[in-house]
């Protein structure tokens, strides 16, 4: 049982810091960037965007989504690294770890690639920008 209750802990305390760090971080990114968007907020700047400062907003909302996918795909490799030292312990009827690696290496190359994605997004923006004579430098 002590054992049992060990092997709990060590498994649930990494699991709430990363949950605790994320809600940290997240909070202070809508602290400092107040004029963050929405999904409707960009579809609809998507239909309209004229000026250059559209096109930094359209060019920044990318980039936070791409950031956020890479720090998510980060810790599910972390999560698929820590996994693979350990022993199987759950098993469902097809006999596939509930908990496993390959689970998390799945999902951790998903979200590389939707990140990959969302670059190439911010990228295209930004060239519109510089082609509309805005700001040179990307935001980041």
């Amino acid at each position: 049982m002590r054992t049992a209750m060990h092997t709990m802990k060590r498994l649930v305390a990494p699991l709430v810091f990363l949950a605790l760090l994320y809600g940290v971080s997240s909070a202070g990114a809508d602290a400092r960037d107040g004029s963050r968007l929405s999904r409707k907020q960009l579809k609809g700047l998507l239909a309209t965007a004229r000026t250059a400062e559209d096109h930094q907003k359209i060019a920044a909302y990318y980039r936070d989504q791409a950031q956020q996918l890479s720090a998510k795909a980060q810790e599910f490799s972390e999560r698929a690294a820590y996994l693979a030292t350990q022993p199987a312990t759950i098993e469902s009827k097809q006999g596939i770890g509930c908990n496993c690696t390959s689970h998390y290496r799945y999902f951790s190359k998903i979200y590389s690639q939707q990140a990959r994605e969302f670059e190439q997004k911010a990228a295209q923006e930004e060239e519109v920008v510089r082609k509309l004579g805005g700001a040179s430098s990307p935001r980041r």
